[in-house]
């Protein structure tokens, strides 16, 4: 869903997107991890009907635009929860997304912080891409400051709905997500789970080829002094 920069104003405009909007649904599923992205794994070549599909899932989102200065705000809410893979364990299990979230995209390259080169060659953009009245951006709903929001340059006519929800969900999304905070993890040497039992490996004594060695007995030597 595509929304025009001369659409938005100084005065708010709201929008509100559910789950039976088909650019919400593409875009949740999208960031869905499934067992087939695991290397080795052999999803693939399940047949279609019994691979691991996420549910459909209640999604909600609200944004608020308005045009502040050449910059334009993007606020709102995000109520949803994505599919994703636990790094102890690699089990899929959904993980909520409820948060608020505030955003700012301009056109302007120095503005948003963008080295280019002007027409005299010299380069442009220093600022880094940090808003001049972010402070000024602050909602309600949220803990923005001056020095947490930064600028995203856009080169189009229109904000692309989808790549900010797709932004703003990756945000959120743990950079070791866990299906539970006490998961116990795969056995390092056969696999298993180890949340559903123990497995086999600890009962297993591998044949050592040193083992022999234990029972080997050094005769002492005596040294005589002459």
């Amino acid at each position: 869903m595509r929304i025009y920069l001369h659409e938005i104003k100084e005065t708010d405009s709201e929008y509100t997107a559910t789950e039976a909007d088909a650019w919400v649904a593409k875009t949740i599923s999208a960031l869905d991890e499934n067992p087939d992205s695991i290397p080795g794994s052999t999803e693939s070549l399940r047949p279609s009907a019994l691979k691991t599909v996420a549910p459909p899932r209640p999604t909600q989102v609200e944004f608020n635009l308005r045009n502040v200065d050449e910059v334009i705000v993007v606020s709102g809410d995000i109520s949803t929860s994505l599919q994703l893979l636990c790094s102890r364990c690699a089990a899929p299990f959904i993980f909520p997304v409820q948060d608020h979230f505030t955003a700012l995209y301009c056109k302007d390259k120095e503005m948003a912080g963008i080295s280019y080169l002007d027409k005299n060659l010299n380069p442009r953009g220093q600022n880094k891409g940090h808003a001049r009245h972010a402070h000024d951006f602050n909602q309600t709903a949220g803990t923005e400051t001056s020095a947490d929001l930064e600028i995203t340059y856009i080169a189009e006519e229109y904000l692309d709905l989808p790549v900010v929800l797709t932004e703003q969900v990756q945000l959120r999304i743990p950079f070791q997500p866990l299906c539970k905070e006490e998961c116990k993890g795969i056995c390092a040497n056969c696999g298993a789970d180890l949340n559903v039992g123990r497995c086999a490996c600890a009962k297993i004594t591998g044949k050592n080829p040193f083992a022999s060695l234990k029972s080997l007995k050094i005769p002492s030597t005596t040294t005589k002094n002459s």
